[in-house]
Formats: structure tokens, sequence, C-alpha cells
């Protein structure tokens, strides 16, 4: 249903990929985001049976009964803390009629007064306004802030408001939606800027680089002359960079940043120098390039 995310998401939770390669409570989180990204599948597309089959105790995908799910070896059985993935999907997981920037696991709603509940896989989910663009009047959706406890809500279409098209986007100049912030499988910050790529730019601003607002856990993409980015701003390429060296700053190993810095490896410090790599510091809402210590 979403084949496009498929690359990322194999490199993120496939044979060798990162959710292995940290701590066991990274791995935990990474499985838990598989149980509850097949309940948020299943609720957007309920006719689909690949995403209203569940999962058996073996992984493999299974199929339904109007009594709860089949499991790989025949045996039918309910489990409702995986969501609406049945046709009898029993009562709702959440308390009821819960306010705004409450926490709920539900991605039906049915827990929020607002009928919303924006699930963040691994990190949780919290009432909100919207789950998609749709559920906006005139505007966009701005995705939750896991980090900081605050539920999804409705923008205007502003510069830096959330999207999932350039259709909501108000702002003529602030017309692209664009991905500044990405977990592959797990969230997708997207707002609205200036550009997605260096083909929406020109001029004398002909490179597309972030700004990073990590208080909010938001940002947007901004066209820049080539060369002015300073250490410590956020880059897609080398180009943007006043230093010629876009690194990448790396959170638990899901998130990446691209980050001006002194260096990239050694080689570019002086003699006896090393790179300290790019550093994120989440509660300060601060990215930090590459330097030579």
């Amino acid at each position: 249903m979403s084949p496009d995310a498929l690359p990322e998401a194999e490199a993120t939770f496939g044979p060798g990929g990162t959710c292995w390669q940290s701590t066991p409570e990274v791995a935990q989180g990474c499985v838990d985001t598989c149980a509850s990204g097949l309940a948020t599948f299943a609720t957007l597309y309920p006719a689909e049976p690949a995403c209203g089959g569940g999962v058996g105790t073996t992984g493999e995908p299974t199929g339904t009964t109007s009594e709860g799910t089949t499991t790989t070896d025949g045996a039918t059985s309910v489990d409702p803390s995986v969501g609406p993935m049945t046709t009898d999907v029993g009562p709702c997981n959440d308390v009821p009629d819960q306010p705004l920037h409450a926490s709920c696991t539900d991605a039906s709603g049915c827990g929020c007064a607002s009928g919303k509940c924006f699930v963040v896989p691994a990190l949780g989910g919290f009432c909100g306004e919207c789950v998609a663009d749709s559920d906006c009047d005139g505007g966009g959706c701005t995705v939750a802030n896991p980090f900081a406890g605050i539920g999804s809500q409705c923008n205007d279409g502003g510069p830096g408001d959330g999207c999932q098209s350039d259709a909501v986007c108000s702002d003529p100049s602030n017309g692209v939606c664009g991905t500044v912030l990405e977990v592959p499988g797990i969230i997708t910050v997207e707002t609205c800027g200036e550009c997605e790529t260096n083909a929406d730019c020109g001029g004398q601003t002909p490179v597309c680089a972030p700004k990073y607002d990590l208080a909010k856990f938001s940002g947007r993409l901004d066209c820049v002359a080539a060369g002015s980015v300073p250490n410590g701003g956020g880059c897609s390429s080398d180009a943007a960079c006043a230093s010629g060296r876009c690194g990448e700053a790396s959170i638990m190993g899901l998130l990446q940043l691209g980050v001006c810095g002194e260096c990239l490896t050694d080689a570019d410090c002086s003699p006896g120098e090393q790179c300290l790599d790019p550093e994120v510091d989440l509660q300060g809402g601060q990215v930090f390039g590459a330097t030579c210590v």
C-alpha cells in the first residue's frame, strides 16, 4: 500500500538494518513499531487483506475471521492490543474522551475526544486534531511531537507548517511540501517551504537546505546561496556549507540530520587532530557540526 517506503523500511527493519545495530531497547522499540504500523495500516486500508490480517507469533502475515485472527497454525485468537485488524475489533483500548495531547494507543481514535489518535510507532500516541491533511479545513496537519508530548494540530499552511502535499501550502513563496525530518517506518515530518530539492531553487540561491527547529520537532527547507550555511547549520549537500563539508548527525542510529562542520574525516584536520562527529542535543534543540580536536 506504500511501495515507495519499502527501501527505507528494509534498511531500518530488514536483516542488518539499523534497528538491530544498537541497544536492546531500540530493537524492542522496532518490534513494537511493526505491530503499531500494521494497526495503523489496517485502519487506513481496511479492505486490503494484507493490512487487516495481523501478524502471528512467527511474524508471518495471517488471515482473519469474523471472530478474531487466524494464526499460522490455523488456531483462532483475539488480540485487541493490535487495534482494528479484524472484523470484530472488540472494545476500545483507551480510556474514552481524553483531551488533546493526552496519551493514546488505539489508532482508531476511540479514546480521544477529538476522535484522532496520532500514533508514532515505538514512541507512543497522542490525541490530536488530525492524522492527515484531509482532517483539516483549509490547511495541513502538523504531526505529533513525541518528545514534547504534543498531539497533532491543524494549521493554515504557512511557512514551516506541517503538510502531506503542496496543495495545502498557502504561501506562494513557500508552496513546496518537503521532508525535513524522517525516521523511516516510524515518522516523517514534512513542512511547507521554498523547496524539496535543488531543482526547486535557482538564481543566487540555487541550493535547497534544511533549517531545523528541533524544539518543535520541525523545520523547513529554504533556497540558499552556495557556501552560505555556517558550521552547525542544516544541509543536504556539501554545496550549502561555507566549509564545503556536510556531515551527518545521528540520533540512536535512526534519525539522520545533515549538518555543516569543519571536517568529514581526520584527513580534513591538521596533523595530530581528529574529526569529532556531529552531535544533536534534543533537549536543547541544537545541532553541532563536526569539529577538529
